[in-house]
């Protein structure tokens, strides 16, 4: 698990999955921590968790700010985007079917030497006449 403090070594927040850029990482934590968390009301001391005695529940807590989702770009962008990914499809299917031609003709040329050494194999066990 990874914890993320502030300046006064309040823990703010906590990971079970991933990490933070910040966190520190934690492997004892008390039994009731997940369950009763709430920011700031843990204290990370001497490298232990602890209850923070200085913790107040009054509503002059800052609430917790959503994080900021920027999505990329604006619709033209979007639609630039979606064009250049269409052309790079077709480009792509191009050189598929190229390969699948020389594929085909590759096991053509395959059967043509595999009949000619036939006919050479066929020829050397005949005895020739004297």
């Amino acid at each position: 698990m990874q914890i993320v403090i502030n300046n006064r070594n309040e823990i703010t927040s906590y990971a079970l999955v991933g990490s933070y850029k910040d966190g520190i990482e934690i492997n004892d934590i008390p039994s009731r921590f997940i369950i009763d968390f709430k920011p700031r009301l843990y204290v990370y001391s001497n490298g232990q968790i602890v209850l923070n005695e200085n913790y107040s529940s009054g509503n002059n807590e800052q609430p917790i700010q959503p994080p900021n989702i920027s999505m990329p770009g604006s619709d033209e962008e979007l639609r630039k985007m979606f064009a250049e990914m269409q052309v790079q499809l077709v480009q792509a299917n191009m050189m598929v079917m190229q390969l699948s031609q020389q594929n085909a003709r590759l096991s053509q040329e395959m059967v043509v030497i595999n009949q000619k050494l036939e006919e050479v194999t066929n020829n050397e066990d005949v005895i020739p006449k004297v």
